[in-house]
């Protein structure tokens, strides 16, 4: 139970990384989402992801894992899926609008 809350926590910080790194990308721009942005987001996630792994390699406590890189990923990966149905959600409602 223990290890299943550790990686959900995790999952949970590399989701909100996520939401930030988008952010980040969209600085300022009039658009409300472009897949670039989520593409450098999932680059950026998984280049964080990776380096958490490999500094924990060097750390005489810890260990390195493939798994949690890929755990660490999902969670930010999640947060581009969750960005991407909300804009298009937003998108569908605003094509039945009257106006």
């Amino acid at each position: 139970m223990h290890g299943l809350i550790r990686k959900a926590g995790h999952v949970t910080e590399y989701f909100i990384l996520g939401l930030f790194l988008f952010r980040a990308f969209r600085s300022g721009s009039s658009r409300v989402w472009n897949l670039r942005w989520v593409i450098y987001s999932v680059i950026w996630i998984v280049f964080y992801a990776v380096s958490d792994e490999l500094h924990q390699r060097f750390v005489s406590e810890r260990n390195a894992s493939l798994i949690d890189i890929g755990i660490d990923s999902v969670g930010g990966i999640l947060s581009q899926i969750a960005i991407t149905l909300w804009h298009l959600r937003k998108k569908s409602r605003g094509a039945f609008t009257l106006r």
